[in-house]
């Protein structure tokens, strides 16, 4: 959940591989009446009940509520093939009446967001809004973001601005003049809190004050069920039916975004959770492993049980650290055995483009990279001592060691 500098980074794996948030804690999606160990990758259960469904059984339920929740690991492909999966469903069902929210996209963008999804605005610039809103992560969402503008589907920008979460984590939160515009915040939850406090207690920054980490947590809570209940009560959204797609952590439980939504407008809603019944490989999954406190709460709805795939083998990688620079996009190291090395590319090398296409910033090289695949070619032209050349490329995926 932060913005991802573009002055200097790796060019690594694209779209994906600079979020550094974590994916979040292990959570116990148990049912009542069934065990997580019970589950086989496919199954849809009620977690109330334990009863396993089939999708079309599900999808009937869900549609009788008015907000439908679908978490996510943000770095699982599976549970983002479970989002689209039943956004194809609400929109096949309820053509023209659906709205996506998402989490990975600040307020201030919804100018973008609807750019996007009326088809005025090139993926590109698009992807530019989304590593500085969210990260490189844009792949995990392509499908997702691809059907959203074919089908012209409403796309609401959720999450918190800069301006808001620097309201709260410095200190002007203090002031209450400067609180005015804030949304309203309920931070006395108890199940919340010791939920948060759980994770800050792992947390890799847990040197810093509790309070103020969890007014930020609870402001992107409050932000996200704010820009909800201002969508469903406007004009434009008296009339529909809004899927949000989350992180797990915001939507479990229903303490974090659903209760706050229902606070301020107390509508029927349904929770989805994707649950990985298989571990990730080792190595490759950033999750915190929390004890979490027990808390007299459903988890959520309905579990769908999924596998764990990541985009790491396949993604492309340039190998190289840049910098903006004031004459182009500097290179200041180059990885071991890295397509930049074996093409030849060197330190203070000038990357001006990349397949007759100009990179003038580190994004323009991200993105264009993240169009290849591995194995791909690519001329890549330079300036070295204001001499211009040009080295082929052979794109790799993997990992980066300088």
């Amino acid at each position: 959940m932060k913005s991802t500098s573009l002055k200097t980074f790796a060019v690594l794996i694209v779209l994906g591989g600079f979020c550094m948030s974590c994916a979040g804690p292990r959570i116990n999606w148990q049912s009542p009446y069934r065990e997580i160990s019970s589950f086989e990758k496919g199954d849809i259960i009620h977690l109330p009940t334990g009863i396993k469904l089939t999708k079309e059984q599900m999808i009937s339920m869900i549609d009788n509520s008015r907000i439908i929740y679908v978490g996510e690991s943000h770095d699982n492909v599976c549970a983002h093939k479970v989002q689209l999966e039943i956004l194809k469903a609400l929109s096949e069902l309820n053509p023209g009446k659906i709205t996506v929210g998402m989490e990975m996209l600040k307020r201030p963008s919804q100018d973008i967001a609807d750019q996007w999804t009326s088809g005025k605005l090139e993926e590109k610039e698009f992807v530019r809004t989304w590593v500085d809103d969210w990260s490189n992560d844009f792949e995990y969402y392509l499908d997702i973001l691809r059907y959203i503008r074919e089908h012209n589907i409403p796309l609401l920008a959720l999450r918190a601005s800069d301006e808001w979460t620097e309201k709260v984590k410095g200190s002007q939160a203090a002031n209450e003049e400067n609180e005015q515009d804030l949304p309203e915040m309920d931070v006395e939850d108890p199940y919340h809190r010791s939920h948060i406090k759980a994770i800050f207690d792992k947390h890799p920054g847990a040197g810093q004050d509790f309070e103020g980490f969890y007014k930020v947590q609870v402001l992107w809570d409050e932000s996200m069920a704010s820009s909800i209940y201002e969508y469903l009560t406007s004009k434009v959204g008296l009339d529909k039916q809004l899927l949000i797609f989350a992180g797990s952590q915001h939507i479990e439980h229903g303490f974090g975004v659903p209760r706050r939504v229902f606070r301020r407008l107390p509508l029927s809603y349904s929770i989805v959770l994707p649950t990985a019944v298989e571990p990730p490989p080792v190595g490759k999954h950033k999750l915190m492993h929390v004890s979490q406190p027990e808390v007299p709460l459903q988890s959520g709805d309905f579990a769908w049980a999924v596998g764990y795939e990541d985009l790491t083998d396949e993604k492309v990688y340039l190998g190289v650290m840049v910098h903006d620079a004031e004459d182009g996009v500097k290179i200041l190291g180059i990885g071991k055995d890295s397509a930049a090395q074996e093409a030849g590319l060197k330190k203070g090398d000038i990357i001006k483009a990349l397949d007759s296409e100009p990179i003038e910033t580190p994004f323009d090289l991200t993105y264009f990279i993240s169009l290849k695949n591995p194995g791909d070619k690519g001329t890549i032209e330079i300036l070295r001592d204001e001499e211009p050349l040009s080295f082929e490329v052979t794109f790799k995926a993997g990992g980066f060691h300088m």
